[in-house]
């Protein structure tokens, strides 16, 4: 099963029809338009340019894992031009013998043209292609927003909001669980997750995952199936970066001067975020999210309140707005039994009424640092409300988008400051190198995370790359590394290996002021005033005293 990102559509006229026949004398191409279908194909080479901006992309469609589909072939689109005068799309040389093997009149192609029956390019959040036929009699087996999308227009493209594996498994987390906290250490794209996942929720589309086998084509097997497909403008979120200032006033109701009042002070009841979301979320088809940054920095039980009980799926109502044996009913402050607040919103005014219930489809998305979990604990009550999500340094991650071989540790000293990818290599050593010893010394929730040396994949020189290492290890890595072991110095000396030559300074007592209480002292001014030249040979020279790297061979690379 693939979640779809993507689509690509052109229906089953008499003039492709008779192209993939043979029937048509001068057409060979399936036209696709002048939409813009350049996201689509995003990432794919471009090849055989033109003078007037044309070119051609071979899209690798992925084979259906079916005993009658054959061998994929690789399917050629061709762009005429932003200079040519139609400015078109199409698929060349699609006549029977050359045509994608499920377009040929031999294989899933109906006897006769059809505006209902079309021919379709998919594109996964997975990155893979894949191309068949729908049939007329197929449409009625697909989500109404993709069959209304298709008989929209006989051409076209489509592309849904795009997302990192890692968001989307959240995001459908999200959906199951209603309330989700997203933990783990600093610098692990925690923030980066939730606007992620924050744009599928607002996202204006569908959810479709795709069956790809041939034989998903019913209404006990659909080929396409809709996981959510909540149009944008039903949804709402709000994000806010949780603070010791925060109140339940702010969070759930509280009150305010109306500014139109003819008395000298008049106070009424003023909706907080949660409730805001929440009487959204009441109105039909409609949903909201609240996304809870740094959730354990502040007061959560005064915070949410009362609202810390009707959070729980099964005390809130149930999918028709209905009341459950378990629904929960909460009393709001400021307003009497049965009291109704409307405030203007855009659209629909907001209502509120006391009590108030829970609707079903508000959803919770919080995130805070592992490393707070002592200082800064997160609500015992709350916590237990929360499904937990889990971030932690992803090294598979890091050495994938820094282009390098996780496993490759050997370097030619004297060589490493001009080559990018050999200083690529070092910082990712060095990275992994200290998460080991910090899981160690400290516990893995102290670890670095991978977002420390995101930029440096952009580096494409030599120097540039320098300079990016350079600025994180001094910037960001040592800092983190003083702060975890501000009470342990003899580890730190340890893992740096200060002992031995090195821009870092180390000043040792004498017996004598050992004797009258002095300890060692770490000078740091050195890491800032070397040259990152120099700076890069102490790293590498540190990791191979500890046998984290090593030279490569005679000769060698």
């Amino acid at each position: 099963m693939e979640f779809i990102s993507g689509i690509v559509w052109r229906n089953l006229n008499k003039a492709t029809f008779d192209t993939l026949n043979n029937r048509s004398p001068g057409q060979y191409d399936i036209r696709l338009g002048s939409a813009d279908y350049s996201a689509f194909f995003d990432g794919l080479p471009r090849e055989n340019a033109t003078n007037i901006g044309g070119f051609s992309l071979t899209v690798p469609l992925t084979s259906f894992p079916t005993a009658d589909t054959g061998a994929s072939t690789p399917l050629v689109v061709r762009y005429m031009g932003n200079d040519s005068s139609r400015r078109d799309w199409n698929i060349p040389s699609q006549r029977s013998a050359t045509a994608y093997s499920l377009w040929r009149p031999d294989r899933r192609l109906p006897n006769a043209p059809s505006d209902k029956s079309f021919l379709v390019l998919l594109k996964t959040y997975s990155g893979k292609y894949y191309g068949r036929l729908i049939l007329a009699r197929e449409l009625d087996y697909l989500p109404e927003a993709l069959k209304d999308l298709l008989l929209s227009n006989e051409r076209g493209c489509r592309m849904l909001a795009t997302a990192s594996p890692q968001a989307l498994d959240l995001y459908l987390t999200l959906l199951r669980e209603y309330n989700v906290l997203l933990y783990g250490p600093p610098g692990t794209g925690k923030t980066f997750l939730m606007q992620e996942v924050k744009r599928l929720f607002e996202r204006d589309g569908a959810l479709w995952t795709f069956q790809d086998t041939l034989e998903y084509g019913s209404s006990e097997a659909p080929m396409i199936s809709a996981v959510d497909s909540t149009q944008a403008g039903h949804s709402r979120t709000i994000w806010t970066t949780i603070h010791q200032s925060y109140s339940y006033e702010e969070f759930i109701l509280g009150v305010t001067t109306a500014s139109d009042s003819h008395t000298l002070l008049k106070i009424t009841p003023r909706p907080g975020i949660l409730l805001e979301l929440t009487e959204f979320a009441r109105q039909p088809g409609c949903r909201s999210l609240l996304l809870a940054d740094e959730i354990n920095r502040g007061n959560v039980s005064r915070l949410f309140g009362e609202f810390i009980t009707c959070m729980e799926p099964d005390k809130r109502l149930d999918e028709d707005g209905g009341e459950t044996p378990t629904t929960v009913s909460v009393r709001l402050p400021y307003l009497q039994e049965g009291e109704v607040l409307s405030v203007p919103a855009p659209g629909t005014p907001l209502v509120f009424r006391n009590p108030m219930r829970m609707p079903k489809h508000v959803y919770t998305l919080a995130s805070m640092n592992s490393v707070d979990s002592s200082t800064n604990p997160l609500d015992s009550a709350l916590g237990r409300r929360f499904f937990r999500y889990e971030v932690r340094p992803d090294a598979a991650l890091l050495s994938a988008h820094l282009g390098v071989s996780a496993g490759d540790r050997r370097f030619t000293p004297g060589a490493v400051a001009s080559d990018p990818v050999a200083i690529k290599r070092l910082a990712f050593l060095f990275w992994s190198f200290l998460n080991e010893k910090i899981a160690l010394f400290a516990g893995c929730d102290y670890q670095l995370g991978h977002s420390y040396l995101w930029p440096l994949a952009s580096a494409e020189t030599g120097a540039q790359a320098l300079t990016a290492f350079s600025s994180a290890v001094r910037h960001k890595l040592i800092p983190q590394l003083r702060e975890i072991f501000s009470a342990r110095p003899e580890q730190l000396i340890h893992l740096l290996q200060l002992r031995k030559p090195s821009p870092i300074r180390l000043l040792e007592p004498d017996a004598l002021d050992e004797e009258l209480g002095a300890s060692a002292a770490i000078l740091w001014d050195g890491l800032f005033s070397c040259s990152d030249a120099r700076l890069s040979e102490w790293v590498l020279r540190l990791l191979m005293e500890h046998g984290a790297a090593e030279p490569s061979p005679a000769g060698g690379a």
